[in-house]
């Protein structure tokens, strides 16, 4: 699974995910920190990765745009702000259900 982890998803999370064989990269890693979220989500697209974040309203309502104009994203995977202990065990039972599912347009939560 390749994701990509919004700015306020923390950085520690992606070395945790790495470890559990995830393919992750950071907004720090991309030297994308600060741009807009249609610029992250584009980015994340082009990448061929869903998109990781805790802001749920925001990307909710993108993500309903880009379908509504037939637009395609990679995933988007949604999560309360959690500590990373606990944002990582949600992972784990994600990935154990959606491991080798193609996320593409859809939208998911932790």
């Amino acid at each position: 699974m390749n994701v990509y982890l919004d700015e306020n998803i923390p950085v520690v999370l992606c070395t945790a995910l790495m470890a559990h064989g995830v393919n992750c990269l950071t907004t720090q890693q991309a030297g994308n920190l600060g741009l807009s979220d249609v610029q992250q989500l584009a980015f994340a697209t082009t990448e061929g990765r869903a998109l990781v974040t805790f802001n749920c309203k925001d990307f909710l309502l993108l993500v309903q745009q880009w379908q509504e104009s037939n637009r395609t994203h990679a995933g988007l995977i949604l999560s309360k702000e959690l500590p990373v202990p606990e944002l990582l065990r949600h992972f784990r039972r994600f990935l154990h259900q959606h491991q080798t599912d193609d996320l593409t347009n859809l939208v998911l939560w932790l």
